[in-house]
């Protein structure tokens, strides 16, 4: 396995467990300091496992392959990203005008929803990333 791979695999494991112990969380105490607390981890989580992983591994180049594999990811979670804020906020717009979400907690379920269409678009590019590195090994 080599440094990508060992990245992405640190990536992977940050952003699931920061998103099961946000969902975890009871839903009644949803807040938006819970939110921010939780994006905050993930940021702190993903420094010093990408720290310790380029410590042990200081001396490496890229080339053209990891770069294209790079991209490819990157391509796939932006196009995720984008289909779930679309879809998102037409689905968050349908439930505001037949009435059926508060208007007063819209704001909240809109920061829960983002978060969560993060998440599902970063996992996206990791797997993308890493479906690509053991197809070219």
């Amino acid at each position: 396995m080599n440094y990508q791979e060992r990245t992405l695999y640190g990536t992977l494991i940050a952003d699931l467990l920061v998103y099961v112990l946000y969902l975890w969380h009871p839903a009644k105490t949803n807040s938006l300091g819970w939110i921010a607390g939780s994006i905050l981890v993930l940021i702190v989580a993903q420094i010093i496992v990408q720290s310790a992983i380029a410590i042990r591994t200081r001396n490496l180049l890229q080339d053209e392959r990891d770069l294209l594999i790079r991209l490819r990811g990157y391509r796939a979670g932006y196009l995720t990203f984008v289909i779930c804020i679309v879809s998102g906020l037409g689905l968050l717009w349908m439930h505001e005008a037949f009435g059926r979400i508060n208007p007063n907690r819209m704001g909240i379920h809109f920061l829960s929803v983002m978060f969560g269409m993060l998440i599902v678009a970063d996992v996206v590019r990791v797997v993308t990333q890493l479906i690509d590195y053991r197809r070219a090994a």
